[in-house]
């Protein structure tokens, strides 16, 4: 959870999504990727100017993106899955100020 926290002070700048079917079962995904400065800590450990992340969106959100979307900021939200770990459950889209 410490490292949900972290990622909450960080602004997230989208680069692409892609959708596409789980090969196991056949169900639908959509995965965001997007980009941020590295933190301190990241700069603790070597990294030094961008990295990026991947995104898997909740259930009820695959399939919803637009292409609008690219290079808007990303606003997540987490919360704790039935196994404990921290899920993205719901987001938001806004300009991207630098």
């Amino acid at each position: 959870m410490e490292k949900v926290k972290d990622m909450e002070k960080v602004r997230f700048q989208v680069l692409g999504y892609r959708n596409f079917k789980k090969k196991a079962d056949g169900k639908p995904l959509t995965v965001l990727t997007a980009f941020y400065q590295c933190t301190p800590q990241d700069n603790e450990r070597g990294s030094f100017g961008c990295k990026y992340t991947d995104f898997f969106l909740p259930d009820d959100k695959v399939g919803t993106l637009q292409p609008s979307c690219i290079g808007q900021e990303f606003i997540h939200q987490y919360g704790i899955n039935g196994f404990g770990s921290p899920a993205l459950e719901d987001f938001s889209f806004k300009e991207w100020k630098a």
